[in-house]
């Protein structure tokens, strides 16, 4: 009988540490062809870390890819556990600019996936003469709509009512009906409190895991990053971001020009699709994918295959 063997993330030729301020430095990952076309893909959470699986979505022998964990998680120090300071979306925007100077990227393609799609949108609307294409998968754009969506009744929970009760179960009765911001808060108490933040953890993240996927998979989450998402992005979602009221679709005109692909699951139960369509009205010339019978997640086949695509497309007008 022929056995077939599991794929394997492609494996980096460098990997570095860049000091980007006196107490951070975040830890980054190099693939493909050194010299190639250059190009970053940012993890979701916040708080997610690095994902290799990116790597397997180009052709390496024509890219220069660079992954690197954001600020407060995977080997980036300090971690969420330990400090929250200086850690916003305008920080990691400037680690993006401070990590393309140190690598001689006169420009790079950008794309990332949920969370990601925030801070690249964040990133090309500052800086957008450094971004040579874009391509978001789950689009986010932190505005209240998405909150009350994820973390208020009467949205996803009308879909997940079983597993948004594990998500209420770590708070008071007084606060299971109230809005997401005092949800937040409440949460954000749990989260730091060392007597309540492992249930408060296993609450906030099997809530998240249970509606990232159309078709259900096992969890296999390590508890440290569970626990660095859930810490991370409580802390930007109270904050909105430090994101101006709608400001990512206001600030879209700054795009024009730049290729972009958008791709979004019509049933994603974590970002609704209304936020990838108002980014392409926004950007009129940008090509949005609608992916049928696709969720959240980057690697429902539907969705991941439209990726791939989207860069060979990508690539034939960069190279």
């Amino acid at each position: 009988m022929t056995q077939t063997r599991k794929a394997t993330n492609p494996k980096p030729f460098r990997t570095g540490f860049l000091s980007v301020s006196k107490n951070h430095r975040i830890y980054y990952e190099e693939f493909g062809l050194e010299g190639g076309v250059p190009a970053t893909m940012l993890h979701g959470g916040p708080g997610g870390g690095l994902n290799r699986t990116f790597a397997t979505l180009f052709d390496l022998r024509k890219w220069h890819l660079v992954l690197f964990d954001q600020r407060g998680c995977g080997k980036s120090i300090p971690s969420s556990v330990d400090s929250l300071a200086y850690n916003t979306t305008w920080d990691l925007v400037a680690d993006m600019e401070q990590l393309r100077t140190h690598l001689s990227f006169q420009k790079w393609f950008v794309g990332g996936g949920s969370w990601g799609t925030t801070l690249a949108l964040a990133y090309a609307e500052r800086h957008p003469s450094r971004v040579s294409g874009i391509l978001l998968r789950g689009v986010c754009v932190l505005e209240p709509y998405e909150f009350e969506w994820l973390y208020e009744q009467g949205g996803a929970s009308e879909v997940f009512p079983d597993t948004w009760s594990g998500f209420l179960e770590p708070l008071p009765p007084s606060v299971r009906l109230k809005g997401y911001k005092e949800i937040m808060k409440t949460y954000q108490r749990l989260l730091t409190d060392p007597k309540t933040q492992k249930a408060a953890v296993k609450g906030w993240w099997n809530w998240e895991s249970s509606v990232s996927f159309l078709i259900p998979k096992v969890d296999d989450t390590p508890p440290n990053q569970a626990t660095s998402l859930a810490i991370l992005e409580n802390h930007y979602f109270r904050h909105n971001g430090w994101l101006q009221p709608q400001q990512l679709i206001k600030n879209a005109y700054r795009l024009k020009g730049i290729p972009m692909t958008i791709v979004h699951g019509r049933y994603d139960m974590v970002c609704p699709v209304r936020s990838a369509w108002r980014l392409h009205l926004a950007v009129p010339e940008s090509k949005l994918v609608i992916v049928p019978n696709a969720g959240h997640g980057m690697k429902e086949p539907k969705t991941f295959e439209i990726m791939k695509q989207a860069l060979r497309r990508m690539y034939r007008s960069l190279a």
